[in-house]
């Protein structure tokens, strides 16, 4: 079973992931904050949100999906925006699905390709 984690903001993302120890893929999703209805501000986020879901059903036992939302409109919109400029995760839009340690990623409407999140969740790395 994929083991899922919910992170809020950079100070959180970057502690989770100096304490997150395992051998498992790790799958990062950088979406936009929930709002008070429970969907995210990012229209496009929402648009994939139900692809993705129906791919985590193919990931490998015991991966982790971890949902990071980076902030509100206006912190995402600063050009300076720290998600943009971390070399870690150089995000240029949102929705962003990434297999962390990697440069595999989707990103804006390839995370609504039910293909491309196939090839991302079960291809296995060199």
């Amino acid at each position: 079973m994929t083991i899922r984690h919910h992170v809020k903001g950079y100070d959180d993302f970057v502690k989770f992931f100096e304490n997150l120890k395992t051998e498992e893929p790790v799958f990062v999703l950088y979406t936009g904050a929930k709002l008070e209805n429970g969907q995210s501000w990012c229209p496009d986020c929402v648009e994939a949100e139900p692809f993705i879901e129906a791919g985590l059903k193919t990931l490998p036992e015991k991966s982790h999906f971890v949902e990071v939302q980076v902030g509100d409109r206006a912190f995402w919109k600063d050009p300076n925006c720290v998600f943009r400029k971390d070399n870690k995760t150089q995000l240029k839009v949102l929705p962003t699905l990434a297999l962390w340690g990697t440069q595999k990623r989707l990103q804006g409407s390839e995370c609504q390709s039910e293909v491309l999140l196939d090839m991302l969740f079960t291809e296995k790395d060199d």
